[in-house]
């Protein structure tokens, strides 16, 4: 079922890029589905965008073109698009969806003859669209809208997660990919590795605003929105200790409109998450849309680009170790103790990471945070063992991307982000000229958690 859905998207995809969208859309409708009403939920859920879908096939199919030129972006991330058979496998009562979902927010009808996602405890993580076998969830494609935007001719910039080392074969450079996105229609591809070396320096300066002694311990906020919507929606009562910072993706594509606010941004990366991370009120704006890594694959092939065929476009290696260790469990860690030991070694002493990954250990560790037993001083969680490169639209498996990401990482040229030029150069075209500057309250780089 999940590789139909797939040749079905990469189709629609190469006829929008074609201009026969219109008549292969409806083909699609009428002969790849068992019923036309099953068809309508899921082809809505592939264009990305808000349907009709209890109106006639012709008025529909016009509301979906409609939806995707002016970009009526659909608000949910993970849909249910079809009943469940309900005989899938079950561990001590619970079907495969709900035995993965962290926040058991998959529910049994009371008549026990469907399920329905609870959008109070959902956290968009996307592992039932992973978990279940008939296709029964699917995550929302956004990719339709971006080529609307190519055809526009408006200026879309790509921004790529850390974790993308190694995703599109081992030995593909980042330089190969900068050309593929740039065949695909974007201006540009660029590193969020980079906001990741900013956010490391803001986060070693909140560290040493908020640990003075033993026992005070700081959450660190930067990268996982399943973390983060864990942290607001259960586990409220550690939100003060939690750091006041945006996430790579976020601060990327800031740093990217404040430079040129004319240009539309894209993130790629391994998790369906960061699509509800986008549309959350306070970040709406900042990242236009968001593909999985997953999505990008079908992409390149259908349109015919091989990355591993790509000679390549350099560019200037701006991006730390640090930053590009983001991918990884512990990198976050790693590349904030590097800040510290650098600009706040009076903090050496007081620093002490704990690194968790799995939304299992990480409910565990916080639990054991409200309770009071603090085991160390800066706190890192990531909700998909391995961190990013464990997501569930990750292309390779996690102890590969790890080991990818290291490599990427450890081989750059710059090896603490504070000792870059380029970095410092930024922010001065940003208007922030001393690092203490990251702390202020109206910073770019600031949210609220309340």
């Amino acid at each position: 079922m999940k590789e139909k859905y797939k040749a079905i998207y990469k189709e629609l995809v190469k006829a929008y890029y074609e201009g026969n969208f219109e008549e292969t859309f409806e083909r699609i409708l009428k002969e790849d589905f068992q019923s036309t009403q099953e068809g309508k939920e899921i082809l809505a859920v592939f264009c990305g965008v808000e349907a009709d879908t209890s109106a006639d096939d012709h008025t529909y199919i016009q509301s979906i073109i409609k939806g995707i030129t002016s970009q009526n972006v659909r608000h949910k991330v993970v849909q249910k698009v079809k009943n469940c058979g309900m005989d899938c496998e079950k561990v001590e009562g619970k079907s495969k969806c709900q035995t993965t979902c962290p926040f058991d927010a998959i529910i049994e009808f009371e008549d026990g003859k469907d399920r329905w996602i609870d959008p109070n405890l959902c956290l968009s993580c996307g592992r039932c669209v992973n978990a279940c076998d008939s296709g029964n969830y699917v995550d929302t494609k956004q990719f339709m809208p971006v080529l609307e935007l190519f055809k526009q001719n408006q200026k879309v910039v790509a921004i790529v997660a850390p974790a993308i080392a190694g995703q599109f074969g081992k030995d593909v450079t980042l330089d190969q990919l900068r050309e593929a996105f740039i065949k695909v229609g974007f201006a540009d591809m660029l590193e969020v590795a980079m906001a990741a070396d900013i956010l490391s320096i803001k986060e070693a300066l909140e560290f040493d605003a908020h640990v003075h002694k033993k026992g005070d311990f700081m959450i660190t906020s930067c990268c996982c929105p399943m973390w983060v919507a864990a942290l607001r929606k259960v586990y409220d009562k550690l939100v003060p200790e939690v750091s006041p910072s945006v996430s790579p993706m976020v601060a990327m594509a800031r740093v990217v409109k404040a430079i040129n606010k004319d240009t539309k941004v894209v993130f790629v990366g391994p998790c369906i998450a960061k699509k509800a991370e986008a549309k959350e009120p306070d970040l709406k704006g900042d990242v236009d849309y968001v593909l999985t890594f997953e999505e990008t694959k079908i992409i390149f092939e259908a349109l015919g680009i091989d990355v591993a065929e790509c000679k390549g476009l350099p560019s200037v290696d701006y991006a730390a170790t640090g930053g590009r260790l983001y991918g990884r469990t512990g990198g976050v860690s790693e590349a904030v103790w590097d800040i510290i030991d650098q600009l706040l070694p009076e903090k050496r002493k007081v620093f002490t990471s704990l690194q968790v990954d799995g939304m299992k250990d990480c409910k565990a560790l916080l639990e054991e945070l409200e309770e009071g037993k603090v085991r160390a001083s800066f706190i890192e969680g990531m909700g998909c063992k391995g961190g990013c490169v464990g997501g569930p639209k990750a292309l390779i498996p996690a102890e590969q991307g790890r080991e990818a990401v290291n490599e990427v990482a450890y081989d750059s040229a710059i090896k603490i982000p504070v000792h870059s030029d380029i970095l410092l150069g930024l922010l001065k075209r940003l208007g922030i000229n001393e690092y203490r500057e990251l702390m202020d309250k109206h910073s770019m780089f600031e949210r609220s958690f309340k």
